[in-house]
């Protein structure tokens, strides 16, 4: 049997992480069993549903690397098939024609089992045609009395078995003929000979009803493994409200593909004691089992550290270019030639402090525009006394002539601090605020080389003032 797993997506919101950690164990997966990995777009929520979102959750798949191997399948071209399976059910009376309307919903048609949740049944299960009204309704499936219980096997939960007496009457096809998300999912997944369905724990109740389909059009369901959910730092499932919870938020703070990818693998599943990896080593050890049963927790100090770990194993050349892009994309801005070139020298001299091409922005704005260094608030930090000293030392650089590199600049700046009975932070603090903006950066030396004689002098004199 040739494994084909699925990532299907509703285009109703931004790829939350959760989400992009779903589609990426289904990849592994199947890449791990030698199989297919599909993608699917669940569009048959017109009112919800957006283009522009569609597009945003491709993109955001192909940035994590996780290629599918088909061609896309949109939901809503498939509504003639769902609908043909719809009035297959009603024919078999597998389902059912409901004018129920919630204002009519009273204890009669509902069944309580002990504590758990009250369970829907419509008093239109057993009605025949001739007595339909002619008013709008919607097609329920027929949840069966008998037998009273349904078991099933999951791939990382183990046997699991679900009382049918807790699972309503469920809706198949709204007022409009447009089908819901039980039965369009398992006509699809049916239709695209999908294997295993690996998703998230909160679908355990969809996947009851999904396998009452399955049983009902005598169709080999796929093997379900539920993967547990992730928590914020309080033991909450994560939303919006803890922060950054879609992968959008964590391109825009400019961590690398190659790091989200790592780091979503390690939530919830695990290899040995193994953290820091790339894909293809996570194909080759990925398996279900090594998926755990317990909530994972999403640590932001976690994936800063793997973040870092794979910014610096990275040539300084491919950094650059990533940074380029992101910097074009995100921050809308084009560099010049001569800026990017500041930028590629200023990198190994900032990457080892930084843990995302975002930080390694903020450390390196200041090559971008002289006049943004003004707006900086550690301006305010040169006293009338580090004024004095920026001031005499500027003079005292104009009138040397030596060649413009940091071994001879630091040199310089050793032998005017011996001169003047100044200690080198008494000159490269101020040097560093007025050129920089901060406090703290990487040498000073360094620095003053990659702007430039003139560039340096130049900053120097306006901040000075």
């Amino acid at each position: 049997m040739e494994i084909r797993t699925r990532f299907a997506p509703s285009p109703t919101g931004d790829l939350h992480i959760g989400g992009a950690r779903t589609a990426l164990f289904n990849y592994l997966f199947a890449k791990s069993m030698k199989g297919k990995f599909l993608l699917r777009i669940e569009d048959t929520d017109l009112k919800r549903s957006k283009s522009s979102l569609t597009e945003k959750i491709i993109n955001d798949i192909k940035w994590l690397n996780i290629l599918w191997d088909e061609k896309i399948v949109f939901q809503r071209q498939n509504q003639n098939k769902h609908k043909q399976i719809i009035d297959y059910l009603l024919k078999k009376r597998l389902a059912f024609k409901c004018f129920f309307e919630k204002e009519d919903r009273t204890e009669k048609n509902i069944e309580k089992i002990g504590a758990q949740e009250p369970a829907f049944r419509s008093p239109w299960r057993d009605f025949s045609k001739n007595t339909h009204p002619n008013k709008q309704y919607v097609v329920r499936f027929r949840v069966p009395s008998d037998p009273s219980r349904i078991n099933f096997t999951d791939k990382v939960r183990g046997e699991l078995s679900w009382n049918l007496s807790t699972i309503e009457d469920f809706v198949i096809a709204r007022s409009d003929g447009s089908s819901t998300y039980n039965l369009a999912v398992v006509v699809d997944d049916h239709n695209m000979k999908i294997s295993h369905v690996i998703r998230g724990e909160d679908h355990l109740t969809n996947t009851v009803k999904q396998l009452l389909i399955y049983q009902a059009l005598n169709w080999v369901p796929p093997e379900f493994a539920h993967i547990p959910l992730i928590h914020n730092d309080k033991g909450e499932k994560l939303s919006k409200r803890d922060g950054n919870s879609s992968l959008l938020d964590f391109k825009q703070e400019g961590f690398l593909p190659d790091a989200m990818l790592n780091y979503l693998a390690r939530l919830g599943w695990s290899y040995k004691d193994e953290e820091f990896f790339n894909l293809d080593q996570a194909i080759s050890w990925f398996t279900l089992d090594g998926i755990g049963k317990s909530p994972s927790k999403f640590d932001i100090k976690k994936l800063l550290n793997i973040s870092k770990k794979h910014l610096v194993s990275k040539p300084v050349d491919e950094i650059h270019k990533s940074l380029l892009q992101y910097i074009r994309i995100y921050k809308n801005i084009s560099l010049s030639e001569t800026i990017s070139e500041n930028l590629r020298q200023y990198l190994p001299l900032v990457v080892e402090r930084c843990t995302s091409l975002g930080e390694i922005f903020d450390a390196s704005a200041f090559l971008f525009e002289a006049d943004k260094v003004r707006d900086k608030k550690a301006l305010a930090l040169l006293n009338d006394n580090s004024r004095k000293i920026l001031s005499d030392f500027v003079y005292a650089i104009k009138s040397a002539n030596f060649a413009w590199n940091s071994k001879l600049l630091n040199e310089f700046i050793n032998t005017y601090c011996e001169e003047s009975s100044l200690k080198f932070r008494d000159i490269g603090i101020p040097l560093r605020i007025a050129l920089t903006g901060s406090t703290s950066s990487p040498s000073i030396a360094h620095i003053m080389e990659i702007l430039g004689k003139h560039q340096t002098l130049d900053r120097l004199n306006i901040n000075v003032d």
